[in-house]
């Protein structure tokens, strides 16, 4: 039976004008080199967290500071009050969601962007109305869940890559915040792609840029490797080539993997509202320096 199903969602998904295949003429293996959370990784940005540490358990600390309102969130998603984060969302873990509350409230930016709009919006909300009112939420999104609208300033409903690049990269000055979370494929035309080659080397100085779903200085998981998510080797390359320019400021997962700083959240995870949430991260912040 499970056989027979899964045979119609494959040719569901052939027929369908939604999906696209590729065709590739030489085979890859989609497998992690560097396995989440293994000693082995990319010893140049492994070492440069390392060197930065002491810098990311004090945002740690931060989060921690946000302990009384981040219990406030909901357990799950779908529970009543739509315009509330939910822990248990299926998207955007845990760690994720405390990280970006703590960073809006605390550094208070004149302007939050987001391309990829739904529990990271929530979040950023709850931040503005509770610590950040003068934050002004623009949402990047062509079809967003219909509550967003409600809780953004600037609603953007179009594709990333058809937006002026030029004229939305030199609106954000120092101390905004685009958070990124697309496709996490970069191909030709995409919206990783675009953002990678024409948005991040264009950025001010001062801003605060987060890209989700980003494990360095490890490899994808291997069901994201299945996926072929790739933005994170171009994110890899930009760090190495520049670690001056794109400064780390917060790698969720890496120190999701850290004990010390595990250690640090775990009242939180502790909390009866936080029962079954994924206490790790995908988070990657960076600062623009220069």
């Amino acid at each position: 039976m499970n056989s027979m199903v899964s045979k119609i969602k494959s040719w569901k998904r052939f027929l369908s004008s939604k999906w696209q295949s590729l065709h590739l003429d030489y085979p890859v293996d989609f497998r992690p080199r560097f396995a989440p959370s293994s000693d082995a990784g990319l010893s140049e940005i492994n070492d440069l967290l390392k060197s930065q540490a002491q810098e990311f358990k004090g945002k740690v600390d931060l989060i921690r500071s946000y302990e009384d309102d981040l219990i406030q969130f909901k357990k799950r998603s779908d529970e009543p009050n739509a315009l509330m984060p939910g822990w248990n969302n299926g998207y955007l873990p845990g760690l994720d969601m405390a990280a970006l509350f703590a960073f809006v409230s605390e550094f208070k930016p004149k302007r939050y962007v987001e391309v990829g709009s739904g529990n990271s919006t929530l979040v950023a909300a709850a931040a503005k109305s509770q610590h950040s009112p003068l934050t002004e939420i623009t949402s990047i999104d062509p079809f967003p869940r219909a509550e967003i609208d409600q809780l953004s300033q600037v609603i953007i409903r179009e594709p990333f890559e058809s937006l002026n690049a030029h004229e939305l990269v030199g609106s954000l000055q120092a101390g905004d915040m685009l958070f990124i979370d697309n496709s996490h494929r970069v191909l030709p035309n995409s919206d990783a792609t675009v953002f990678f080659l024409e948005w991040l080397p264009r950025l001010a100085d001062g801003v605060i840029v987060q890209i989700h779903d980003i494990y360095l200085p490890w490899d994808y998981p291997q069901e994201m490797c299945e996926r072929a998510y790739s933005e994170q080797y171009m994110l890899a390359m930009a760090i190495m080539s520049n670690p001056a320019r794109y400064k780390p400021m917060f790698p969720a997962f890496w120190a999701s993997e850290q004990p010390e700083m595990s250690n640090i959240l775990a009242p939180i995870w502790n909390h009866p509202n936080t029962v079954g949430v994924e206490p790790h991260g995908g988070s990657f912040w960076l600062q623009i320096n220069g």
